[in-house]
């Protein structure tokens, strides 16, 4: 998996960029040694819980807020899931602190569309020891939501992206090029830094891995990104957006060069998570708690035997649901794909025998 230190390596290559450019964007928040400080915490944190309960204690949680969104983009995997309802933003704040508090301290805030819940930002601005990359459509970008990223030291917004403004508004609807293109004005406008992400398809391919799709995403302002694989659950599937053998090969080449120049930097997933270790899943490197409180192994893998809701984060670490995930993926390597999402059935076998459930189905 990506480390921490391969990261803040390609962030110094960054900010050297954003140095020799006099450029007027902050790397990624206002303040770097609150974010350096909150990362040594939160490391003390994750390595003293790991040794007193004897388990894989994640540095990442993957936490889709809401499965609600004002946009109906195309293979969105959170449209696999019957449920559309929402966390509170009491549950959100309680639950991210009793994750960070463990040493689960860097979070990927996702859903559904995470603004549409009120008070967000201001909320997760609370959590003192939690880093949180809020992925949006960007839609919903308000001047309130800028001010209060001004004000803040741990939120970093995401703005999701899907190349030229024709594939951007195809697979998220009419028009939402344009707003996307707003938001990232506003934020650059009142010198936020940013993110961006993008997915990943057969389409799009060669554009968002591009030399010059890069040079114009920087020019927005966006300073480092994700670029995520289309992973083709089978609710709203589109076969022409399968990644081939050909193109993902295609990609690890070409987003080799790009992280040479890092302007910007970008994790690629879910090829990075892959290490010498294998898959990350179930607690190894993330976990991912879903808009229902179940804390399933990976976003793409809808199996849970606990919830956050009613049992503490250290008894779900070492439930036996997650103990045999890990077991079972332990050393395999990445051939193209989710691990999990390649071997559901797999999965299925081991939360009928460990008494887990089909979350998408709840």
């Amino acid at each position: 998996m990506t480390t921490i230190e391969e990261i803040t390596s390609s962030f110094v290559k960054t900010y050297q960029n954003v140095i020799g450019n006099h450029d007027k964007i902050p790397l990624i928040l206002n303040d770097p040694q609150y974010l350096a400080k909150l990362i040594d915490c939160g490391e003390k944190r994750r390595l003293q819980n790991s040794d007193k309960f004897n388990t894989p204690v994640p540095r990442f949680c993957i936490f889709s807020v809401t499965w609600k969104c004002n946009l109906k983009c195309i293979g969105c995997y959170a449209k696999s899931y019957s449920s559309s309802g929402s966390l509170t933003v009491e549950d959100v704040y309680s639950i991210a602190n009793q994750v960070s508090d463990f040493g689960c301290f860097i979070f990927i805030i996702a859903g559904g569309e995470p603004l549409t819940i009120p008070n967000l930002v201001e909320t997760l601005a609370k959590v003192e020891g939690g880093l949180f990359f809020i992925f949006t459509n960007g839609t919903l970008i308000t001047d309130k939501i800028v001010n209060q990223l001004r004000n803040t030291k741990n939120i970093i917004p995401i703005i999701s992206i899907e190349g030229d403004s024709d594939f951007t508004n195809y697979r998220r609807g009419a028009g939402v090029s344009d707003k996307i293109s707003n938001a990232m004005k506003v934020l650059f406008d009142s010198q936020i830094g940013f993110g961006f992400s993008a997915m990943a398809t057969h389409k799009n391919l060669k554009q968002v891995t591009s030399r010059e799709w890069f040079e114009e995403i920087w020019s927005y302002g966006a300073r480092f990104g994700f670029i995520i694989d289309y992973i083709p659950f089978q609710t709203d599937l589109d076969s022409s957006l399968i990644l081939t053998q050909e193109d993902m090969e295609f990609k690890k080449n070409e987003l080799l060069c790009r992280n040479t120049e890092a302007k910007p930097l970008v994790i690629n997933f879910p090829p990075d998570e892959y290490g010498e270790d294998g898959c990350q899943a179930a607690g190894k490197g993330f976990i991912h708690i879903n808009a229902d409180g179940f804390v399933e192994p990976c976003p793409f893998s809808h199996y849970a035997s606990d919830n956050i809701k009613n049992k503490k984060i250290e008894t779900i670490l070492i439930s036996p649901f997650f103990s045999e995930i890990r077991k079972r993926f332990n050393k395999e390597k990445f051939n193209g794909t989710c691990l999990l999402f390649e071997h559901d059935k797999v999965v299925g076998e081991i939360a009928s025998l460990t008494n887990a459930i089909k979350t998408d189905k709840v």
